[in-house]
């Protein structure tokens, strides 16, 4: 069973997973709680059209696909902000627009077609250094930066109202966060896939929040709820060898289930 570890690729894809895991899992309350949980989803999209489009110029497509994420997150907030057009619409119109323009592009390319099925399915299995650097590079800039704008962040999740008369300043927090998520996103694609990345942002923070006693609380348990799913779903998938992507979002799965029943059993 241990074997595995003798393996570079592994070992390279427990680091980045494990970065990656952290970094939505503090990500995901502030996220879920203020019923923007499916950004994760729409940005996934986006990021299909970047990589697609980073593939016909340069070998690290990455490169050009963060900053055309960063884009969409800062205009899918702008016209959340502006308030004619609801959370999600605004996030289906960006998300719908980007994968029109990014299969549209494939259909007049070649040579993209195992590359897709990577990007949907996820590779996690094929990351490099530059992967490693670019994920343990986004865990440490989230820590810092929640660690330094926790209670701000705090007090716009649960009362955006009373976070803008307390004159905190909402919309650059906002935008912050969308690029801190934005940049996950694509990370988080080469992980799990775009056709799941969402939910390593859904579940830590839904599961946490069945058994969690207060935020802080919340956001500590899913950071140990990522952690755990991701390292047993990778061992899991080698072991029995299936998808790492769909093995992560199983065990998923299974902790949710495991939260409800603690949660009922707590409540009787």
């Amino acid at each position: 069973m241990f074997e595995m570890f003798e393996y570079q690729f592994f070992v390279y894809a427990i680091i980045a997973g494990l970065a990656i895991g952290i970094t939505t899992a503090l990500l995901s309350n502030f996220l879920v709680l203020k019923s923007q949980a499916l950004i994760g989803d729409g940005l996934a999209h986006v990021s299909f059209a970047g990589i697609i489009i980073g593939m016909a110029f340069i070998d690290e497509p990455i490169y050009i696909a963060i900053p055309i994420v960063i884009i969409a997150a800062i205009l899918i907030k702008i016209m959340m902000n502006s308030k004619m057009i609801r959370g999600d619409a605004a996030i289906g119109i960006v998300s719908s627009l980007s994968l029109a323009i990014g299969f549209i592009i494939i259909s007049v390319g070649s040579g993209y077609n195992r590359s897709i099925e990577g990007l949907l399915v996820g590779s996690i299995l094929t990351v490099d250094i530059i992967d490693i650097v670019f994920s343990i590079l986004l865990l440490l800039g989230t820590i810092l930066f929640m660690g330094l704008s926790y209670q701000r962040l705090f007090s716009i999740t649960y009362d955006y109202e009373y976070a803008k008369f307390t004159k905190i300043n909402v919309k650059k927090y906002d935008i912050i966060l969308s690029i801190f998520t934005a940049v996950t996103i694509v990370l988080g694609v080469q992980s799990v896939g775009i056709l799941l990345i969402s939910s390593l942002i859904i579940f830590p923070a839904i599961s946490a929040n069945q058994i969690a006693r207060s935020f802080k609380e919340a956001v500590m348990i899913a950071v140990v709820i990522n952690v755990f799913v991701i390292f047993f779903g990778l061992v899991g998938s080698h072991l029995l060898n299936i998808p790492s992507g769909s093995a992560i979002v199983v065990f998923h799965g299974i902790v949710f289930l495991i939260t409800i029943l603690i949660k009922t059993l707590r409540n009787h």
